[in-house]
């Protein structure tokens, strides 16, 4: 038998594959755990900026509600990103401090918490979410843990930002058609948005940046060769989709304005309702600073004092400073004028508020802030003739049909649930400024 030295055994190739199998065995399982903790930590990641973008359009969405107080739009925004972390610890992952509001600021894009005029900001939440050592929720590792990686430190964020779209903010927007005859002309600026189609006639003219939307262009409704017989609309064309929220709000907005929770401006100074009765009324009998209850059983006018018919006055009799609700039919009497003034209508009458002609809604003011006026109803608008907007804003449930003077259009937003028929002849100016008092629902957006 022979003998076998140690050099021989160092020289005996018989096993080498068994220990290449063992190498390369615990070199694929190094790997293999190396590449689960990889994985296990992107996957965290993703889940943690889908629960930080969820909570920040949901703070945004809950903030908009004026009955929501900022801090419990926090506390509920972290409820639901606990709801979109399904792991024990989800709560420290987002909490209730890691919500701040502040503002966008577009010009740099960043989010800033202090308010500056120069800059272009509006409102917006930063949502924060950690997974770290000192919340003692890091990401787990595998094999991590042997090289002394106990954890993956992840920190990942979402700003939310609220907007209001332009044909929202000053412009016509209906749920159904928008109707618009012919020799209108459209300042930049302007909108027309309709989730049906938008139809027009003829000799329309569209400066260069209005705007004239729909979710499908293809159903624009002109004559042939309409293109041609309606300047700059071919360029003011825009596919969009907008669900017009502040509609559905209607019913909320008019309650609370009736109990003196929300939606009634500064100039409200006595919230508790003044009853007024009768079929019959005129503008003296609606003082500066009152909240007014129309006590109608059918409906009720409401006329220039001493006026004896519907003739044209240069001299129009202003209601100014009040808030009204009605439950019926109102009719405003030719030379009726609003200024910093809110009717709103529960009727769902498609001609809640109707006026023959010469209805001014707003102050004419070189579209200056302040003197708007607003139509708010769960029915229908309807203006025979010459009525005016100058910082108007109506918003209806039903149809919106009106035939304006030439120039009496500077500074309007209408909001329909139905259809908006309009006017021949006019000029849609476009103030940008003056509109501010609008009642709006925000939309939200992820920023970055």
């Amino acid at each position: 038998m022979n003998r076998v030295t140690i050099t021989d055994f160092t020289a005996e190739e018989d096993g080498v594959i068994t220990q290449l199998s063992l190498f390369w065995t615990i070199l694929f399982l190094a790997v293999g755990s190396l590449a689960l903790d990889v994985s296990n930590g992107y996957r965290n990641r993703v889940v943690m900026q889908d629960a930080a973008d969820a909570a920040a359009l949901g703070a945004m969405y809950l903030s908009s509600d004026p009955l929501i107080t900022k801090d419990e739009a926090k506390t509920r925004a972290a409820q639901l990103a606990h709801s979109n972390l399904a792991s024990d610890d989800g709560t420290s992952v987002i909490t209730k401090d890691d919500v701040t509001f502040g503002y966008y600021d577009a010009t740099n894009h960043r989010f800033v918490t202090d308010y500056a005029e120069d800059l272009d900001l509006s409102p917006a939440v930063r949502v924060m979410a950690h997974r770290t050592t000192e919340r003692a929720n890091a990401a787990p590792t595998f094999f991590g843990k042997v090289i002394g990686q106990d954890g993956w430190q992840i920190n990942t964020g979402a700003v939310a930002e609220a907007y209001q779209p332009a044909c929202l903010t000053e412009g016509l927007a209906a749920k159904g058609v928008i109707d618009l005859q012919s020799g209108n002309s459209f300042a930049s600026g302007f909108c027309l948005y309709a989730a049906q189609y938008v139809s027009l006639n003829q000799n329309n003219l569209f400066e260069s940046g209005a705007i004239v939307s729909m979710p499908d262009t293809s159903k624009l409704d002109i004559p042939a060769s309409g293109f041609k017989q309606n300047d700059g609309l071919q360029e003011a064309l825009r596919t969009s989709f907008y669900k017009l929220r502040v509609i559905d709000r209607i019913p909320k907005i008019i309650e609370s304005m009736r109990d003196g929770t929300g939606y009634l401006p500064a100039y409200i100074t006595n919230k508790s309702p003044t009853v007024l009765t009768g079929t019959k009324l005129d503008t003296t009998d609606f003082e500066p600073g009152n909240l007014y209850v129309l006590n109608c059983n059918s409906s009720v006018t409401i006329s220039v004092p001493n006026k004896v018919d519907d003739t044209v006055t240069t001299d129009p009799a202003v209601i100014s400073e009040v808030a009204v609700i009605a439950d019926c039919p109102v009719k405003f009497g030719n030379g009726v004028a609003l200024e910093n003034a809110i009717f709103a209508n529960t009727s769902t009458d498609d001609r809640s508020f109707s006026a023959p002609q010469g209805l001014r809604i707003g102050r004419d003011d070189n579209c200056a802030p302040d003197g708007g006026a607003k139509l708010i109803t769960m029915g229908g608008v309807s203006s025979a003739a010459k009525i005016s907007f100058f910082g108007g804003q109506i918003l209806a449930v039903k149809d919106v049909s009106f035939s304006a003077q030439a120039e009496g259009i500077e500074g309007v937003a209408i909001v329909s649930g139905g259809k908006i028929d309009g006017t021949s002849n006019s000029r849609f100016g476009h103030c940008d400024t003056g509109m501010e008092g609008n009642i709006e629902m925000s939309y939200f957006r992820l920023r970055m």
